[in-house]
């Protein structure tokens, strides 16, 4: 059976350069799934492709069976928020939300009714007549939403639409978006270059470079299992060495290729202080500590062994000492923490 959205081959280019190379990919109902990657990625192309906004140069996009390639953005019952949340200043949060239902023409008892149920979810309520420049940034990205989620639309797209918020409104929204998705059942299309970001929020991930798919997945299962160098150092600060590193720093003879290693599984031991015998069969490396940063509740090590520079993280626990910058360590690597790289 065919996936409620479907993209086929979708090939985007702006004169010598090619946006989108032939990208496929597909969106069950329901499901909320995250567009990820640097900027430049094409990431946002795609999103305004979907949304009619762009006009591929090639490959279709199907929404529950209808190849919606060719309408124009108003036939194709697709709603979109933006980063700059694009409200009208001379409106009302109101009419702001009110302003799609008005487009379509429909009765002014309804418009209110569907209008004042959507601000009672977004938590508007008491800001009907306030105007777009007396509310914060959280309560005008509130009102975007709103605004996009009133028509019901088939799919709803988000372009980075918390990037400008402080960290505290942004995670709050974050939540309240995925319960709003999940309660709605509604299909979602999100893109954020944060990781974080995109862990929290998604049921999958696509995670995109260079206009192509790098990875899709569930969020568990990409980190946990980057198929090759681009998504192992962007998904998570995974440390990337290959078998002729891995021998140069400890001695140990492992098979070709490339290895992706997170940086919570490492151990860190002060010189002399490694148990005798380890835990499970692994990689020993001597490195110094070249900087220490304190993540809230993660303290993240930099560590220099001999030309390779390796992230490490361990809990902020009260009882265990920072270690010192300069400090000659011992790291324990479990040999199944390494994972072997496409």
């Amino acid at each position: 059976m065919m996936s409620y959205v479907q993209i086929d081959g979708a090939i985007k280019q702006y004169a010598d350069s090619v946006v989108l190379q032939k990208v496929s990919l597909q969106v069950e109902q329901g499901e909320l799934v995250t567009l990820l990657g640097p900027s430049g990625c094409g990431k946002s192309t795609l999103l305004r492709c979907i949304a009619g906004l762009e006009t591929l140069d090639g490959g279709s996009i199907r929404v529950n069976g209808n190849d919606i390639s060719l309408l124009p953005p108003q036939r194709r019952n697709v709603g979109m928020v933006f980063q700059s949340y694009a409200l009208f200043p001379n409106m009302t949060v109101f009419d702001n939300i009110a302003f799609g239902l008005k487009m379509r023409k429909m009765a002014l008892e309804e418009i209110a009714n569907k209008v004042n149920q959507t601000i009672e979810m977004v938590h508007l309520s008491g800001k009907e007549s306030a105007y777009p420049h007396q509310l914060s940034g959280g309560q005008q990205q509130r009102v975007a939403l709103a605004r996009a989620l009133v028509t019901e639309p088939d799919i709803l797209l988000l372009d980075e639409p918390l990037s400008a918020l402080d960290a505290k409104i942004r995670k709050n929204l974050q939540s309240e978006l995925r319960n709003i998705q999940r309660d709605l059942k509604m299909t979602m299309i999100f893109v954020t270059h944060d990781q974080e970001e995109a862990m929290t929020i998604s049921d999958r991930i696509f995670i995109m470079n260079a206009g192509e798919i790098a990875q899709q997945g569930k969020p568990e299962n990409i980190y946990a299992s980057p198929k090759n160098e681009f998504v192992a150092r962007f998904i998570g600060s995974y440390n990337v060495l290959t078998d002729r590193d891995i021998f140069r720093l400890s001695g140990r003879s492992v098979s070709f290729g490339t290895y992706a290693i997170r940086p919570e599984v490492m151990e860190l031991y002060p010189n002399g202080e490694a148990p005798s015998k380890p835990s499970e069969p692994g990689i020993r490396l001597e490195g110094n500590i070249s900087s220490v940063t304190v993540r809230g509740n993660v303290r993240r090590y930099q560590v220099q062994a001999q030309d390779v520079n390796l992230t490490i993280d361990e809990l902020n626990v009260p009882h265990k000492k920072i270690l010192d910058e300069g400090l000659l360590i011992e790291v324990r690597i479990p040999e199944a923490a390494c994972t072997l790289l496409e």
